[in-house]
């Protein structure tokens, strides 16, 4: 199991990774037409991230990253931070991490599903991000 060393670490992760990740236009589309506000609740270390496709940001624009509290989600993911690390690099199997009590979720199990199938294509963006930020540490073999 490999964790996040430091909140400011994760934050700095997802920073990068959710810039690139709205950047790619077919992907961010598809995820703003879901508008859907999914909260995750990290642990170890803790922190709060919640992704809004459903309200426009400061800049008019669907997609916002916000840290901390933030509006009503339409579903709330709790994880580690090595299972949300595995997950974001495409290696784990999220029925049997729920089975197996690694991944709690709270509301629409069809918008859980429907988002996870919109966000593959993210996968080898996070894995890219861990590289170029130098944690390859990170990384799930």
């Amino acid at each position: 199991m490999v964790f996040f060393e430091s909140k400011e670490q994760l934050i700095q992760v997802f920073d990068a990774f959710w810039s690139r990740a709205i950047a790619m236009k077919d992907v961010y589309e598809k995820l703003c037409k879901s508008e859907i506000i999914a909260k995750f609740i990290i642990e170890q270390p803790d922190l709060e991230l919640t992704i809004d496709l459903k309200n426009p940001g400061p800049d008019g624009k669907r997609g916002v990253l916000i840290y901390g509290l933030g509006p009503e989600p339409d579903i709330t993911v709790w994880s580690k931070s090595d299972v949300t690390n595995k997950f974001w690099q495409g290696k784990l199997k999220t029925s049997t991490a729920m089975a197996k009590g690694e991944i709690k979720m709270n509301g629409s199990i069809r918008k859980v599903l429907g988002l996870i199938g919109k966000i593959k294509p993210l996968y080898p963006v996070y894995v890219q991000v861990l590289k170029d930020l130098g944690y390859e540490h990170l990384l799930v073999k």
